[in-house]
């Protein structure tokens, strides 16, 4: 919980810690020093920092009165930096729409040629509905393998085969095929593609027609426990892009028992997908599935605001910041007297970044426009920046460009600067551009197998072919940490203790927005609109969004 004093602490350490880095300018952005990256300082950032995770703002959990108060305090910082709303207020409404399975009265079974399957609920297996109806009910629907379930023209890759799968279970792997062909990668190679994520499998399972959908999960496929998502079916979650009457997550053990009969094991599953010529092949189990779900609809606003370009040729293209201002919210249930998730790290601190790049973005008085966007309910799955893309303020084609913060540096300078979608479009050369020209060495996602791109607001844009970009921490300190900063982090990540921490050395963020920010002036200055790499899995998008809609 942030007070006046430990601020007060916090900011005579930043000044402490930040004499020894004066002497290595170049380290600290000498290029970023003058003119409207002035408005960039460590100081504002802290200030909007602790007005978004005070307590009074109640944990900014989507749609409720913390979050309100979050969102006037924005609009207001908007106002106060000179961007224009899209009408009459920076408020652009959301409708949520959040679902409760009553896990009493919610049962699910599996049969087949090993009799029942011992399913534990949450434990092994966790399950749920987004069909928006009070209840679900499935009679032995049969469960179809469908190996990734990847349909992807550009690699001419397709594990359907125009199979007819209505009113199926379709059982998927996660992640995507992982083989060479003439000595190259198909998909992302090491790194998680779209089609590896866990979403585009349920997705599929709604356009296929499907009664529903297992993902298998795997700690070498998702690259994390399964007790990260295995309660997911006992908590509140929000309809995304998909409808379906059921999905689930099955443990790796309990899917052993479903390959056994199919005589193979889980590997084995992995290795069947990893080929063209896999077909869907069922199961010889079916499901049987009762689910009562409560369905709440809450409205969240979106907070918006406008730089308009000076050039007017091009002030009709945008340029679009991002930064999440939800969390966790409160939960009066936890021991100790501690019952507030204040979101320090994540993500009022992304959102103070954002802020002050609009401060910078002003007095630079950018060729095209930009637009700033603080999104509600990134929390409850990416829902504020999915509502603006299918509901933008301009025409989509004329929103060229992402720049997404998200969890920024904390613990200080650094040899290096992240973006994750570093290597994806031209804005990751603008990037390594303006890191290289200050001695900083731009590195992309530290553990691409986990699919991070995929994991934050930018990848709405994405899908929608618009080029996006990351902003992610460097790992190399300057002055080395008396402390893991990873174990730090994770210690405190979605946890009440996600506070401003007198471990917090701002310095670091400080040069890193100035870097991002003078990355996203350059695209806005350019004369041609950014682009992904050729190839990209969503140059497809790209090219239907700006070729075919003009």
């Amino acid at each position: 919980m942030g007070d006046n004093l430990l601020g007060d602490r916090l900011m005579k350490s930043m000044q402490q810690k930040t004499l020894g880095a004066i002497l290595l300018t170049v380290i600290a952005c000498a290029s970023c020093t003058d003119g409207p990256m002035e408005r960039i300082t460590a100081a504002g950032i802290l200030s909007d920092v602790e007005a978004l995770s005070a307590d009074n703002m109640e944990g900014r959990a989507a749609g409720s009165p913390g979050a309100a108060r979050a969102a006037a305090y924005i609009a207001d910082r908007f106002e106060q930096t000179g961007l224009e709303p899209f009408g009459d207020s920076y408020l652009l409404p959301v409708e949520l729409v959040g679902m409760t399975k009553n896990v009493e009265k919610s049962s699910v079974s599996i049969t087949g040629p090993a009799d029942e399957l011992a399913l534990e609920n949450d434990v092994n297996f966790t399950f749920w509905s987004t069909a928006e109806k009070p209840v679900v009910d499935i009679a032995d629907a049969p469960i179809v393998f469908v190996g990734y379930g990847v349909q992807a023209p550009e690699h001419d890759w397709d594990d359907l085969k125009d199979m007819d799968l209505r009113g199926k279970v379709l059982m998927f792997l996660n992640n995507d095929p992982h083989l060479e062909e003439d000595g190259e990668a198909l998909f992302g190679g090491p790194a998680r593609t779209y089609y590896g994520r866990w979403t585009y499998k349920f997705e599929q399972a709604e356009k296929l027609g499907a009664v529903g959908a297992i993902v298998i999960h795997t700690m070498e496929s998702a690259s994390y426990q399964f007790s990260v998502i295995g309660n997911t079916g006992s908590r509140r979650v929000w309809q995304r892009t998909y409808k379906l009457d059921f999905l689930s997550w099955m443990d790796s053990n309990t899917t052993s028992l479903v390959a056994a009969s199919m005589g193979t094991t889980v590997p084995g599953l992995f290795e069947m997908a990893n080929r063209r010529d896999f077909r869907p092949v069922d199961t010889g189990y079916s499901l049987a599935a009762h689910v009562e779900t409560a369905i709440e609809r809450v409205e969240g606003a979106n907070v918006v605001g406008v730089l308009r370009g000076n050039d007017a040729d091009l002030a009709d293209e945008h340029l679009v910041f991002t930064a999440h201002y939800d969390h966790l919210g409160m939960n009066s249930d936890l021991e100790g007297d501690d019952k507030i998730f204040n979101g320090a790290a994540d993500n009022a601190l992304g959102v103070a970044g954002m802020l002050a790049s609009a401060e910078a973005a002003v007095a630079a008085a950018p060729r095209r426009s930009m637009i700033f966007v603080a999104a509600t309910a990134e929390e409850g799955g990416l829902l504020g920046s999915s509502g603006f893309v299918a509901n933008p303020p301009v025409p989509l084609r004329q929103i060229v460009a992402n720049f997404n913060i998200d969890s920024p540096q904390v613990f200080g300078l650094t040899h290096d600067i992240g973006a994750i979608g570093l290597e994806m479009s031209s804005l990751g050369a603008l990037f390594a551009e303006v890191a290289a020209e200050n001695g900083i060495k731009a590195v992309g996602d530290p553990n691409p197998n986990a699919g991070s791109f995929y994991r934050s607001d930018q990848v709405n844009f994405a899908k929608a072919g618009i080029p996006a970009l990351y902003l992610q921490r460097g790992t190399d300190f300057v002055t080395p940490l008396s402390f893991d900063p990873d174990e730090l982090r994770l210690r405190n990540y979605h946890q009440v203790t996600d506070e401003i921490l007198p471990e917090w050395d701002l310095a670091g963020v400080e040069r890193d927005i100035k870097i991002f920010v003078e990355a996203a002036l350059r695209a806005a200055n350019a004369d041609d609109q950014p682009t992904w790499v050729q190839g990209h899995e969503f140059e497809g998008e790209w090219k239907a969004l700006y070729t075919l809609s003009r």
